[in-house]
């Protein structure tokens, strides 16, 4: 009697661990799984006509603070990367939740090949400009999501315009730092929408055209002029030359919301291949529709079609 009291004791006890562990299993956080992750680069628009070449050296990519395993040191030329063009700079595993923060450290010695500079403009009279950042790691602030249901492509939106600033002797350098930073915004494909469309030109003249995208009601005439750095249009999500025979312009990696496009025009007035601001551009929208409210969803391109009727003083 006594043996089979023990026996059903220790069975019981055996069916209460074994209960116990499968408790455990089923409360791992399934937040902790990683899913494959690529992680690009693009680049927005320069306004000089004198760039031929932006060429960055990331020494390091770290994503919330750690360093993704396999990246070696990259060259990139930035300016290349235009209208939804991207590079791959690395395949990783990420947990499926919000992500706070990227990093690139930039090399400031020498390029992936060993040559100096490691960061310059590349202009069209084959000379390079060296570009010295104040601070060689670059922290973007710009939270992005990773899906457990589908394959994650990060897009590291670099925009030249607001991360290069020239002067009036046609030299070239980084942005200040705050400004270098807010140059730069990191995006999930999966969650991204584009603007495309056609400027054509009714202004009389041959000016370059600029779209700017920016979310719905933060545009005012401030923009127009420069800030401390020296940007114009400095809180625009993005933007594109319109260019061609019919002047496209393509606004790509736009998170889903709700956006307004606004048309700059520039002009080379000394002949120095740097495009000044000349005003803004009144145009007829023929499509139909709000360019004030265009609403934009993922994996989905809105068309539209303006006619540029007059330069603005």
């Amino acid at each position: 009697m006594k043996k089979n009291v023990i026996y059903k004791s220790m069975l019981a006890l055996a069916l209460l661990v074994g209960f116990a562990s499968c408790s455990d299993d089923d409360s791992t956080d399934p937040n902790d799984e990683t899913y494959n992750t690529k992680v690009y680069i693009t680049d927005g628009p320069i306004d000089n006509a004198d760039v031929q070449g932006v060429y960055v050296t990331i020494a390091d990519l770290q994503i919330d603070g750690q360093s993704v395993n396999g990246f070696t040191k990259t060259t990139v030329d930035l300016h290349a990367l235009q209208n939804g063009d991207t590079q791959l700079l690395g395949d990783v595993d990420l947990t499926s939740e919000t992500h706070g923060e990227i990093t690139l450290v930039l090399d400031t010695e020498t390029d992936a090949n060993g040559n100096s500079p490691a960061n310059y403009v590349f202009t069209t009279n084959d000379t390079k400009v060296e570009l010295t950042p104040e601070n060689s790691i670059i922290n973007v602030n710009s939270n992005f999501d990773v899906s457990s249901s589908t394959t994650n492509e990060i897009v590291i939106d670099f925009d030249l315009r607001k991360a290069i600033v020239a002067d009036a002797g046609g030299n070239y350098d980084f942005a200040a730092q705050t400004q270098l930073q807010n140059s730069i915004r990191v995006v999930n494909k999966n969650n991204v929408g584009a603007i495309m469309g056609t400027a054509t030109n009714n202004t009389g003249t041959d000016n370059m055209t600029i779209v700017y995208a920016y979310a719905k009601g933060s545009y005012n005439a401030a923009e127009e002029s420069e800030n401390a750095a020296g940007v114009r249009f400095a809180n625009a999500v993005t933007s594109s030359v319109a260019t061609g025979s019919n002047n496209q312009f393509s606004l790509h990696f736009l998170n889903e919301g709700d956006y307004e496009v606004h048309f700059a025009s520039y002009d080379d007035l000394d002949s120095d291949g740097v495009y000044e601001f000349t005003g803004m551009v009144e145009v007829e929208n023929q499509l139909g529709l709000n360019l004030l409210d265009i609403s934009v969803m993922a994996n989905t391109e809105v068309t539209i079609q303006v006619l540029l009727l007059s330069i603005l003083d």
